[in-house]
């Protein structure tokens, strides 16, 4: 679980509520169904109008994706390329295959096995490139889906209040019912900003910057392999990939005690 998701929602709707019942605001002042139903219904119609089925149906895995937490063991990779590149020096690239059962990664596996099989360098970097290109694109495709959400929503919480306020000029010749039904009006522009800057933008935020990680941990890899099959020394592709670290990623601690990874490698 992603608390961080949950953290933000949580600390975006209690700001909102302090906000609100701090200058004496009742909690039944602030819901109307048919604004509720405008705004989200609205919302949901125009974004499955803008885009097509096939990635409709990854909605359901992008809101999961949102609020599992991503872990990407970024120091553990660079040990596990060190490794291999040692291991490809001492005995050859092809004492790599039994490695290459015990990677779960497609990706670093596939990478492996095109190396042991001979391809070509530039061939190897080209194709997983392409498949970091790939998954990039899928990514922002699904965060495009939030943003659409998050640019319609303000608009048709508009379009709602509008349509409020052309129902209460029917009803000028009720004054004692004018104050009640503009505040209801409101709400459905409330809904609308409300949607789009607490929730959707959000979302698409937290999935581009969680496939920013992947996408660093898959040049990582991808570098890594290259080191490989070009036969580097291990402490030598260690050095360059630690180069993608942060300074919080080299630094770790280990059994209570604090390793600092620049200078193991130099040991």
């Amino acid at each position: 679980m992603d608390l961080a998701s949950l953290i933000g929602i949580a600390i975006a709707l209690a700001a909102a509520a302090f906000g609100f019942f701090y200058d004496g605001g009742n909690l039944s002042l602030l819901w109307s169904a048919s604004s509720f139903v405008l705004v989200l219904g609205g919302t949901i119609g125009a974004v499955t109008l803008s885009l097509p089925m096939k990635e409709l149906k990854n909605v359901p895995k992008l809101f999961k994706k949102l609020f599992t937490e991503q872990k990407m063991d970024y120091l553990g990779l660079v040990n596990q390329m060190e490794e291999l590149a040692g291991k490809a020096r001492r005995e050859g690239l092809l004492s790599l295959e039994q490695e290459i059962e015990q990677v779960d990664n497609k990706f670093i596996a596939r990478g492996l096995r095109s190396a042991i099989d001979g391809v070509d360098q530039s061939v190897i970097g080209e194709m997983l490139e392409y498949d970091i290109s790939a998954m990039e694109s899928r990514h922002q495709r699904g965060a495009k889906i939030f943003e659409n959400a998050g640019g319609y929503c303000p608009t048709i919480g508009i379009m709602g209040t509008v349509m409020h306020m052309v129902v209460i000029m029917t009803h000028l010749n009720e004054p004692h019912s004018l104050g009640p039904s503009i505040s209801a009006a409101f709400l459905a522009t409330l809904y609308g900003v409300a949607f789009a800057n607490l929730f959707f933008f959000p979302f698409a935020e937290k999935l581009k910057a969680k496939s920013k990680d992947e996408s660093l941990y898959l040049t990582i890899a991808l570098e890594g392999i290259i080191g490989v099959q070009q036969g580097m020394n291990p402490v030598a592709l260690r050095e360059k990939l630690l180069v993608f670290l942060s300074e919080a990623d080299r630094n770790i601690e280990a059994g209570g005690e604090e390793i600092n990874v620049q200078k193991e490698a130099e040991a």
